[in-house]
Parts: C-alpha cells; structure tokens; sequence
C-alpha cells in the first residue's frame, strides 16, 4: 500500500510539459530546458561582443528562471555548469560554434546567427537536422543524485520547417 501511495504523490507533485511556462525569446534566445521536478527553466542563450557577433571568449549564457521566486533569474552552480546543464565549446570561425551537453556527451548543437541575427542551434532530431526549441527532462530524486530517466528533445526541421519530436532512453 505504501509504495502504491508513494508513487501517487509522486505523480501528483510532477507536472507535464503543458504546465511549464515559455521563457521570454529574443533574439540570444537559443533553446530552453524544462524538468519534471518544477516548472523553472534552464534558459540557453549567446553572448554577444560589441559588434554584435558570438563572444569567442564567452559564447554561453545558461541561467535558470525560476517561476515564483522572488530572485527570478539565477546562474548555474559549480554542479549544474559541471555535470548536468554546461556545455563544452569549440569555435569553428566565423562566428561559428561547436558544443556538447556535458551530461550526454554525445549530443552535440551547432551554434550560429542566421542572417537576421537570431541565435540558432542546429543538432539531428529523429535523425533530421533541426532547430532545437526545447527539451524536457524526466528526473526521479530517489537517492542521493537525480536520476534521469528520459530526455525528450523538440525542434523543427531544418529543411522543411515541421516539428520534429524524439525521446531518448537513459539506462
């Protein structure tokens, strides 16, 4: 009866994609992160110098927005940055970058300005080169780290503007 009730609460506590808010998009906009756990966002933007390119130095900005609380915006910790929302960076030139999440390695984004300015992330979505818009996180607290049992990544098609839509598995 315990874990039956457990399980209950669990789901009560969670909320669905359809609960989150859309974070405000502007033109450093690249993508956004929501998680299972609580509707704040993990938001995804570029840094740009004084003429308006990428920041070779600093090309990120990841930051959460925290729905409800009085300091709503707040930059990642050591631990977040380190091993669950940072990215690894590489300049391409031309004010072109390569990244991988540090959590999943093996995926990877290019980063761009398109030619009206807005920041662009580009990665293979069900195997179609995409923007990615958002992902979610499906997260189980059951120990002393978070589990992560599902990502599920949003974008459209690069070529033909549909959504595209896939999840991943994590074991």
């Amino acid at each position: 009866m315990k874990p039956v009730l457990l399980l209950c609460i669990a789901a009560l506590l969670s909320f669905s994609p359809s609960d989150f808010p859309v974070p405000p998009h502007t033109k450093k906009s690249l993508f956004y992160i929501h998680r299972n756990l609580n509707n704040h966002s993990v938001v995804y933007e570029v840094n740009l110098n004084d003429k308006g390119v990428i920041d070779t130095e600093n090309p990120f900005r990841i930051y959460w927005i925290r729905v409800g609380e009085k300091n709503k915006y707040k930059e990642l910790n050591y631990m977040e940055r380190t091993f669950a929302y940072g990215l690894k960076t590489q300049s391409l030139g031309n004010g072109k970058f390569h990244a991988a999440f540090v959590a999943k390695k093996e995926r990877t984004i290019d980063v761009y300005l398109d030619d009206k300015g807005q920041a662009t992330a580009l990665m293979k979505i069900d195997n179609k080169m995409s923007k990615l818009v958002r992902i979610f996180v499906q997260v189980a607290e059951d120990g002393w780290w978070p589990k992560v049992a599902y990502v599920e990544f949003f974008g459209t098609d690069f070529k033909t503007n549909l959504p595209t839509y896939e999840k991943l598995l994590i074991n």
